[in-house]
Formats: C-alpha cells, structure tokens, sequence
C-alpha cells in the first residue's frame, strides 16, 4: 500500500512538470506573430531590427513608407496624410530566421539593397517633405514566402510639433491598437558633450499591456488637459562655446514610435529651430519598444539619440 501511495502521489507531480515543461517550450507560439523590440537608425537611414518570433521560423521584414504634414486633431493646424511611397506596396527589406531563444535580428540595412530613410531631410513648413512614416513589417513563414503571417501596424491618428513659446518645443500626438507607444521631441544627441540643466531630447512612453491599461487602447499625448501621457517637451538651446561645440540638430524633430506583435511604425516631423547654430550632426537614435528585452548595453530609454 505505500508503494501504491507514493506512485499515485507521483502522477500529480509529473502531470505538474510536463505541463510546465511544455509551457517552457511554448512560450511563443508556432503561429504567433513576430515583434520588434528594437531598432537603430544611423545617419537618418534604418540599420539595424530585432525582434522576438517562434524559434526556428523564418523571419522576413517588409516596409512601406508615406509622408505627412504634421499637425493636430485641431481644425486649426490639421494633420494631413501625403501619398503612399510606391502606391502603398510595401518592400522586402532582408531575411532572417529566429534563433532557439526566439531572438531575431537584422544589421546593416544601410547597405542593403533597399535603403529606408525613416527621418526628413528638413523642416517641412507644412509641406509633405516635413514628415516621414515608415511601417516596419514583420512576418514570419515556414521557409521565405511559404506560409507566412499576415501583418498590421498600429495607427497613428495625428502628429504634431510646435513651439509653445519662441524656446520650448513640444511634440503631441495619439496612437490606436499599439502595445507599446512613445513620443519624443529632441533638438539634438543626447545632453551634447556635457551634462547640464539644458537637455535635447524629453520623451514619454505606454504599455497599454500594463495593468490600469487596456491592450490597444488610444494613446495620446497632449499638453496641459486631456490624453493619456503628457507631452515630452524641451528648451531648444545651442550650448555651443567659442572653445567646445555643442552637437545639434539643424531642426527641431518630433517622433512617435508605435510597436505590436505583426507591425510597428515610426513617424517623424521636424520643425525650424529658429536660431543658428554652431555644429549640425545627422540624427542617429536606438528606438526601443520594449524595455525589459535584452537590454545589453543600452539605456533603458524609449529613445536614444546619440
């Protein structure tokens, strides 16, 4: 009778660790869609992707870009939505297949056949050139172009940046069907050469998967009343001395990133600075939608301009 009583005392047990066992391997699921935790631009241009995917599967990234005049959900200063870059059909931009822990990545896209330039090369001044979304497109297959998933990006409703005053700029925006979502607005790299009470760049993030949120809901950033998260906003200031250069945007740019698992998106605008400045660099930032993924060396920052 003890033996018999330790056997079937056992069978739980087992049943407990299969059933963990099996939910260790499964974490994400064969059918799951893939989703982009990371991205680097350098020099203006699309670099690097990483993501997150079943592991083993082929994983393949397509984009398609547009641009728009910047504005608000205000009559006043509306937001404006430019033609689709090649009539909206989205581009392959390299292949990959997911590793055992089900990481992915893409490097050197720069120098890859189908070059992605996700940052204007100016101020707009409410003219199509001001604003630049790119759609980022993931999908995993059995092998390339066999059995793939299907892709959504989030929505971006508006996007807007301004000066509330002849120095502070500010970017506001609003998002739907987006886990994870965040805004900035930089006049530069990160706090230039030195630390000081002046900083380029201010940004604020959602993860509508938290608790107190619910998944996909409306996102936006609004100054003063209303929205979900307050604008990000800085002083638009040129630290530069006669002895040391303070590197900064010849702009002012406001971005939003949007990410969840089948598509992301990255919408820029940018804005005169209305002052000059002493040394002008190209825009180079690490975008994170997640920031408790492989964290590495980074900031635990949504966005990372260096």
């Amino acid at each position: 009778m003890a033996k018999r009583s330790l056997w079937l005392g056992a069978v739980p047990v087992a049943a407990v660790l299969i059933a963990l066992m099996l939910r260790a391997v499964t974490v994400h699921s064969v059918n799951a869609q893939p989703l982009i935790y990371r991205a680097t631009a350098s020099v203006n241009d699309l670099d690097m992707v990483e993501g997150l995917a079943p592991p083993g599967r082929v994983v393949e990234l397509w984009a398609r870009q547009r641009n728009f005049i910047e504005g608000s959900d205000d009559a006043a200063d509306p937001f404006t939505w430019c033609g689709w870059k090649n009539k909206g059909k989205a581009i392959r931009l390299a292949v990959t297949q997911a590793d055992a822990g089900g990481m992915w990545r893409l490097t050197d896209l720069r120098r890859s056949g189908n070059t992605i330039m996700i940052f204007p090369p100016g101020p707009g001044a409410d003219r199509c050139r001001g604003g630049v979304y790119t759609e980022l497109l993931p999908r995993v297959c059995d092998a390339e172009g066999v059995n793939c998933t299907s892709w959504k990006a989030p929505q971006l409703n508006w996007l807007n940046v301004r000066k509330t005053t002849p120095i502070v700029a500010v970017v506001t925006g609003s998002v739907d069907d987006a886990e994870q979502a965040s805004a900035a607005v930089a006049d530069g790299p990160n706090d230039g050469p030195e630390p000081s009470d002046v900083v380029d760049v201010d940004e604020n993030g959602v993860d509508t998967t938290a608790p107190g949120y619910s998944v996909g809901q409306r996102v936006t950033w609004r100054c003063g009343q209303g929205g979900t998260s307050v604008c990000p906003s800085i002083t638009v200031h040129d630290a530069s001395t006669a002895v040391q250069a303070d590197p900064e945007y010849p702009f002012v740019l406001g971005t939003i990133q949007a990410h969840r698992a089948g598509g992301s998106f990255v919408a820029a605008a940018a804005i005169n600075r209305g002052q000059p400045i002493g040394f002008a660099v190209n825009v180079n930032v690490r975008f994170r939608g997640r920031l408790d993924v492989n964290l590495g060396c980074d900031r635990p920052r949504f966005f990372d301009f260096f």
